[in-house]
């Protein structure tokens, strides 16, 4: 069986950007992404964004691998055009109304979505909130994430780990040729099935739980010192001690 990594899966907000409370894409991210590519990786972005921002960003940093949209509801290979729909069904209206009724606004992407909807949080948003819109939404069968920066409303198919599992099935790929890097709690399910899974030194305990290495810095600067340890062959196995 064939254990070498040849993707590289990477977060977008929090894990490109200057820092996982920042949007402002960081320049090492663009070296980062270069040097991945450079080394014979196919750079994968993962986000919850909608294909339209993905599909830029991923065509202005030169990343060339295939693209994970709307919290893995949708594949796009840019090359061949295609689109993979692992999502099937888009919320309800009348579970929307629910969420506005709580207080939360609806993102402007939201036009451009297809099954994973966005939402700004009210002020008064913290843990027990978020518990409060899960049950909510329960009935729907569909799920709540927060990916640090928006609510996202989702049906139960959706997942990072889902649509890496679409391309894993397309290139005849496994986990065990995937590394992953990521800062926020959406990011974990995607994070603990690749063979080798890191998080950027800002990025939120239960995510370093999850890992096996820890970055020493925040944001795009973790990620370029991740493509450095990919790029100059890391142990897979001894780990990183930072």
């Amino acid at each position: 069986m064939d254990y070498e990594i040849k993707i590289v899966a990477v977060d977008v907000d929090g894990t490109l950007t200057e820092s996982s409370r920042s949007l402002r894409l960081s320049p090492h991210s663009l070296s980062g992404i270069k040097l991945l590519v450079d080394s014979g990786y196919a750079v994968v972005l993962v986000s919850g964004s909608s294909l339209p921002v993905v599909a830029s960003l991923a065509l202005y940093l030169g990343s060339r691998g295939p693209i994970v949209a709307e919290n893995g509801c949708i594949v796009f290979y840019p090359r061949e055009l295609i689109e993979d729909h692992v999502c099937k069904n888009r919320p309800s209206i009348d579970a929307v109304k629910i969420l506005e009724a709580m207080g939360f606004r609806w993102a402007w992407q939201n036009k451009y979505r297809l099954y994973d909807l966005a939402f700004h949080t009210p002020p008064n948003f913290n843990r027990e909130v978020l518990e409060q819109v899960k049950r909510a939404v329960e009935p729907f069968n569909l799920k709540v994430t927060w990916s640090g920066f928006a609510l996202h409303l989702q049906p139960l198919e959706a997942g990072k780990d889902k649509g890496i599992e679409a391309i894993l099935r397309k290139l005849n790929l496994s986990w065990d040729n995937v590394a992953a890097i990521g800062d926020g709690e959406n990011d974990i399910p995607m994070l603990v099935k690749a063979r080798l899974s890191a998080a950027t030194s800002d990025s939120h305990d239960s995510v370093k739980k999850a890992v096996k290495l820890v970055m020493k810095e925040p944001g795009g600067k973790g990620f370029l010192e991740f493509a450095k340890l990919l790029a100059g062959g890391v142990d897979y196995e001894a780990g990183y001690t930072g």
